[in-house]
């Protein structure tokens, strides 16, 4: 449904920007003009609206609010410019300087002056002349900080108040006029002395700047003319000359309206203890949820200063919103929405994406086949030896000779028995025998591990049992009540190694170079095949870059505790030592630290230290 241009209700100037920036549409702008139709500031009432209804996002009504403001301030301006015309006061030309200035100032958000202002201060009108007009319009002058001050002085605008910091020494030009340089070269101001020559031209003084090197942001003639002629320029300071100011860029963001943090599952704290109510809920969304929101890039520009030097900037980064299953963008490409009712998941390819449920009443098994599923995935039993499960987060009740593979978290609750686990989250169950873990995050064991490997870029934590006759790599640590028994092969514990992430690591870069040889070997008429190989290799080059930068932001801990015992013959290895347990030790921190000579630390060497705890 179109607005009728025609119709007498009256669209709030907020509505019209919305509508004109496709910010809205015009069925969702007149549904909102009818639901405020009964209040009295409905241009509140419509903003609220759009905020409830998340029609658009806070920042955009602000941008809005913001935009109407300026508009509705130079329509009064264009104003006072027609009254000054038709009363004399000035011309048409000298108008369309002065708001070119005023636009100027509102681009670089310098301060923004009344037209008045600028006019008084280029000497085009008197102050008598500007209050009278201002009268007529029934407004009020706006008030200059009496402070000479440098991020709100726009060209032919003059000042009072000097600061001696902020200029170079004065010296005179031609015709009796003093010329001063800002110290970062980006303005000059000109005044009169007693000895200034009233004949003087503009050609000349413009001519004296150019011979002092000033080739660039000087004023228009009309300004100069201005300086000439009026009365009180010997103590202000007219501005004759502007730098262009560099414009430093923003880089594009994303910001996420959910928990992106799908690693974490509670933290281990000095005394060994975990936070396990420190996990945080599974997100959940409903249809039409807004998940995340792009902040687009701010565009850097080079400046120049008055002598035609450049300014340079470093450019920003622009980047893009990339989404999958289950999400759809909005209208105007800077929001995604959830399309389905779900639980939303940021991948290291940095895709966002709303999955379902699948679930099976019952085992896995050569009734079900495996399951293959893009989206969570709920076993109300067993996953039987054979048979596969690949998912995002994936449940079971427990593991039996099965293998699971999930991109976010696996949760078993019973045990593992002689499976296989690979996942991109944490992984969760009640006891391992005899199993295979590897993992991005934390891996968290109810009762004990025996007879298994486990890699994990997170910490291995089994809260109330024993580590036996096994192989542990953990990043970040491992925390356990018993490591090893007796009559067993010992255990051999490495903390502070990031094994899965450089397997992972191995395997992205295999892939991207098999997909670079598969682009070389399609010619030109396969460009579609090519933009799509491009794509899946672009979102493996995305999930390096993120796997790298998580990496790097959660350093290795290459610590070990233990409640109960540690039986000798474990192995402890940490990033550049290891220990060797020659004796049974009992409540304990081993933890890799610096060796001390002299009293110094030497960070090149290093060793496992035991604490009691």
């Amino acid at each position: 449904m179109e607005i009728d241009k025609n119709e007498k209700i009256k669209i709030p100037l907020i509505g019209q920007l919305a509508l004109n920036n496709n910010l809205i549409t015009s069925e969702a702008l007149q549904n909102a003009l009818a639901y405020c139709s009964d209040f009295s500031n409905k241009e509140s009432a419509l903003k609220d609206y759009f905020l409830s209804k998340e029609l658009i996002s806070s920042r955009n009504v602000e941008r809005l609010t913001k935009a109407a403001q300026t508009f509705e301030f130079r329509q009064k301006e264009f104003k006072f410019g027609d009254i000054a015309i038709r009363k004399g006061f000035i011309n048409k030309s000298v108008l369309t300087l002065a708001l070119e200035e005023q636009q100027n100032e509102i681009k670089n958000r310098s301060g923004l002056n009344q037209i008045g202002e600028i006019l008084v201060n280029a000497g085009f009108i008197t102050e008598k002349q500007r209050d009278y007009i201002l009268k007529l319009q029934k407004r009020v002058r706006k008030e200059r900080a009496k402070k000479f001050k440098e991020k709100d002085q726009m060209i032919g605008r003059t000042a009072e108040w000097q600061d001696k910091d902020f200029l170079l020494e004065p010296e005179i030009i031609t015709g009796g006029i003093k010329l001063q340089i800002s110290k970062n070269f980006m303005r000059a101001f000109l005044t009169k002395t007693d000895s200034f020559d009233e004949n003087i031209s503009v050609e000349e003084i413009k001519e004296a700047l150019f011979d002092k090197g000033i080739v660039s942001g000087s004023v228009v003639d009309e300004m100069i003319k201005g300086f000439i002629i009026s009365s009180g320029l010997k103590t202000k300071f007219f501005k004759v000359a502007q730098g262009i100011p560099p414009i430093h860029g923003a880089d594009a963001r994303v910001e996420f309206f959910f928990n992106t943090d799908y690693l974490k599952a509670g933290g281990l704290e000095e005394d060994g203890g975990i936070d396990f109510k420190d996990r945080g809920e599974i997100p959940h969304v409903e249809k039409g949820t807004v998940l995340a929101e792009k902040i687009p890039m701010k565009e850097s520009r080079q400046g120049y200063n008055i002598y035609g030097d450049q300014i340079d900037t470093v450019p920003a980064k622009n980047s893009f919103i990339k989404y999958g299953t289950g999400v759809k963008i909005s209208e105007d490409g800077f929001k995604l929405i959830a399309s389905v009712t779900g639980f939303p998941k940021f991948s290291l390819s940095g895709r966002t994406s709303v999955h379902k449920e699948y679930i099976t009443q019952g085992d896995v098994d050569y009734e079900t086949g495996h399951i293959d599923y893009d989206g969570n995935v709920n076993v109300k039993g067993r996953v039987k030896s054979g048979f596969k499960v690949r998912g995002n987060d994936i449940k079971t009740i427990e593991l039996d000779g099965g293998i699971v593979t999930a991109e976010g978290n696996v949760r078993i609750a019973g045990g593992i028995n002689k499976g296989e686990i690979y996942s991109k989250g944490n992984v969760y169950a009640k006891y391992i025998h005899n199993a295979k873990v590897a993992c991005m995050g934390d891996v968290i064991i109810a009762k004990g591990v025996v007879d298994s490997d486990i890699e994990c870029s997170g910490r291995c934590i089994v809260e109330d049992g024993k580590i036996i006759t096994s192989q542990i790599s953990a990043k970040l640590g491992v925390k356990a009540r018993n490591i090893g028994t007796e009559k067993v092969e010992p255990c051999t514990i490495k903390v502070g190694h990031d094994t899965f992430t450089k397997k992972e690591l191995k395997k992205i870069k295999d892939k991207v170079e098999s997909l670079e040889n598969q682009i070389e070997q399609y010619g030109a008429k396969e460009d579609k095949k090519i933009k799509s190989l491009e794509k899946i290799r672009d979102d493996f080059l995305t999930e390096r870059d993120n796997l790298i930068q998580w990496a790097k932001d959660n350093p290795g801990q290459s610590i070990v505790i233990v409640e109960g015992v540690i039986m000798n013959g474990t192995v402890i290895e940490g990033l550049h030592s290891e220990k060797r347990i020659t004796e049974m030790i009992y409540s304990v921190r081993v933890e890799e630290t610096p060796c001390i000579f002299d009293g110094k630390k030497n960070l090149n060497v290093y060793e496992m230290k035991v604490k009691k705890i």
